[in-house]
């Protein structure tokens, strides 16, 4: 079984806290996280009718459609923020039957991934009943499914838009850091959206500010959905081969919300992003793709908003583009 994230970070000395869970499976608490933004929230129990619950295990899903292609990642890497090769370098094109057989037999060394795939294009998105939980808000909305073996990762980053993320079959861990505590998690000075830290062996010299995060952990089991408020920072494992959906909606974070946190991070990350803006939004040149599904850079991002308007264009899920 993969490892677990929290005890090492509680060792450094790091302060980390449970995720509140509600004492039942009540929807409106749920919605009145959402409501608020008072924090995250793990419910259990509100996904107890889902087809998916029993329909999105290996045995199930490979008798669906065991020849159809599918593109994953395989082979990847088991330690480290930033790929060593290009994303691209790990797709392979392969049956989904071969993938989930695979899947459920590789290691924590070399895990594999069928991830951020749009549930519509391999499962039957009705299987999940988000439309019950909470209603349409006129906000453009999507549903990915993450399919992997035990050790593949999320690294720490964060989202747009609100997240209900679903364990549907195996066990994962989360940790989230909230939006207000972004200095902490040192981002990328060319991509605020992504986290230089890895928190299975965070280094508090290079650092320090970690210190002074609150970190909130959750160990995800089949049935628990956690409620991700916009803009938290995000770190997902898998302890074991696992079925993840979750679903953004909502109003996204825009570009006055990421300017404030770029001046609150200084000269390093104004020039990134005026490099970016020049190199990735003016000269157009193709951006590395090491991140986990990289995200466009700040500059690039910025290029786009004073254009179209659009801070959050090929950047959020919602919007279709990839």
């Amino acid at each position: 079984m993969a490892g677990e994230v929290a005890p090492i970070l509680r060792a450094a000395g790091l302060t980390v806290r449970p995720i509140e869970r509600a004492r039942v499976a009540d929807v409106g608490a749920l919605r009145r996280s959402v409501a608020a933004r008072s924090g995250p929230l793990v419910c259990s129990g509100l996904m107890d009718d889902w087809p998916a619950g029993t329909a999105w295990n290996p045995a199930e899903l490979t008798k669906r459609n065991p020849e159809r292609r599918v593109t994953a990642l395989m082979d990847l890497p088991a330690t480290g923020v930033l790929f060593p090769q290009d994303q691209r370098r790990y797709e392979r094109e392969l049956p989904f039957g071969e993938f989930l057989d695979r899947m459920t037999t590789a290691g924590p060394a070399a895990p594999c991934y069928l991830a951020y795939q749009r549930a519509h294009e391999i499962l039957d998105p009705a299987d999940c009943d988000f439309a019950s939980l909470l209603p349409p808000d006129g906000h453009g909305t999507d549903t990915r499914v993450w399919i992997g073996s035990a050790g593949t990762r999320s690294m720490l980053h964060s989202d747009l838009k609100d997240n209900f993320f679903c364990q549907v079959w195996g066990e994962k861990s989360v940790i989230l850091v909230s939006w207000q505590d972004s200095r902490a998690v040192y981002p990328f000075p060319g991509n605020l959206v992504n986290s230089r830290i890895d928190l299975a062996d965070p280094d508090l010299s290079r650092f320090p500010r970690l210190r002074n995060a609150v970190l909130h952990h959750a160990r995800m089991r089949p049935g628990d959905l956690l409620y991700i408020p916009r803009g938290w920072w995000h770190d997902i494992r898998a302890h074991t081969p696992s079925v993840s959906v979750n679903h953004w909606f909502g109003e996204p974070l825009g570009l006055p919300d990421y300017l404030r946190l770029l001046g609150l991070l200084g000269p390093a990350y104004w020039g990134a992003t005026a490099r970016d803006f020049v190199v990735h939004g003016l000269l157009r040149r193709q951006e590395s793709t090491r991140f986990f599904f990289s995200p466009a850079s700040t500059g690039r991002r910025l290029y786009d908003a004073l254009r179209t308007g659009d801070f959050s264009r090929g950047n959020d899920p919602s919007s279709g583009a990839q």
